[in-house]
């Protein structure tokens, strides 16, 4: 079985659509997350690790990285996946205030609903 994390798989290279089409027999878990590759690459120039790269919101809030969510979305809703899905933002403590977390999650609230779930 695969727990795809979209952000992960992005940041890879990867695509999240053509892998959720490719892997659905073996997907039972997903993590919809976004990810910056502009923020990566300069992460990458500066040799920093994957800690270093979350300071930096290489994993971004739901429509600020190159994530295509609706698409993701449809994705989910043609392979009738029954399975868990989770958002997540991988985040820093100490680098960013409660408020400023609470903000970014009641955007990707929003963008979820934008979405239709």
């Amino acid at each position: 079985q695969l727990c795809l994390d979209t952000g992960h798989l992005l940041l890879a290279g990867g695509d999240p659509v053509t892998a959720l089409k490719d892997w659905s027999a073996r997907v039972d878990h997903v993590h919809i997350k976004d990810g910056d590759r502009a923020i990566l690459a300069q992460a990458l120039a500066d040799g920093v690790d994957l800690r270093e790269l979350m300071g930096r919101g290489g994993f971004a809030p739901l429509g600020k990285g190159e994530l295509d969510l609706p698409r993701v979305i449809g994705v989910l809703d043609e392979i009738d996946y029954q399975g868990w899905v989770i958002i997540e933002q991988d985040t820093l403590p100490g680098r960013r205030t409660v408020q400023q977390n609470i903000a970014d999650q009641t955007a990707n609230r929003e963008m979820l609903r934008e979405c239709g779930l």
